[in-house]
């Protein structure tokens, strides 16, 4: 007689080849929205500012990218954007903050030459960086320079302005004094160990010279003995 199938067993096989599929279904679907979906989204794709003015820009995401690194970079191509800043860093012109499910970008003290197009990315681990971009175009503040009863808050604004730029070019003027005085040190050393290298050898060659002389010396002084005896 053949044996009879266990009918307990053949349920719990069923029952595991179901939340197999079920867990390979759900695999599937979170690598599609990690792969395809708009993890960032930018408020705006086209925005503009004043010089000396500040310019800002929000970009949602999902919370569950809350804790991965988000950035500011500008260019036209996004794998060939130049980083700017990543989060939680900022710098003297650029100004990142994170609120779990906004990246609020503030650029200050702007400038004609910030025109241009910028993205904002997250960072994602088994995925393509997903990015949004936005075009910033600066104007000219010319009509607020001819404006002579300007108010206080932009005669600040203007002076901070300047206060960061000043700042800005003191600090690449240090690091080009730098990179100078390191370049002279480097050279310094570099001669000072060819000139140690050079004196033994002209020390041996000014030696053999001294050796080789009393022999010419005394040649002639014999030839003139033998012609005397002669």
């Amino acid at each position: 007689m053949e044996p009879t199938p266990d009918p307990g067993f053949l349920r719990s096989s069923l029952l595991l080849s179901q939340r197999i599929s079920l867990l390979s279904m759900e695999l599937f679907l979170l690598l599609s929205l990690a792969l395809f979906s708009d993890a960032m989204v930018m408020d705006e794709k086209m925005k503009s500012g004043v010089e000396l003015d500040t310019a800002s820009a929000i970009c949602n995401y999902d919370a569950h990218y809350k804790d991965h690194t988000k950035y500011w970079c500008r260019g036209y191509f996004r794998d060939l954007c130049n980083i700017i800043a990543f989060t939680p860093n900022s710098t003297n012109h650029v100004a990142l903050k994170d609120t779990g499910n906004q990246l609020i970008i503030t650029v200050s003290c702007l400038l004609k030459e910030d025109t241009g197009w910028y993205w904002c990315g997250i960072q994602r681990d088994f995925a393509r960086d997903d990015m949004d971009f936005t075009q910033l175009i600066v104007t000219d503040n010319r009509e607020d320079r001819a404006n002579s009863f300007s108010p206080d808050p932009s005669c600040n604004r203007t002076r901070s302005c300047r206060a960061v730029q000043k700042a800005e070019g003191s600090r690449m003027s240090m690091m080009i004094i730098c990179i100078l005085i390191a370049g002279l040190g480097i050279i310094f050393i570099i001669n000072h160990l060819s000139r140690g290298r050079r004196s033994p050898r002209n020390r041996g060659i000014t030696g053999k010279s001294i050796n080789r002389n009393p022999q010419t010396s005394q040649a002639p002084s014999s030839v003139s003995i033998r012609l005397a005896t002669i």
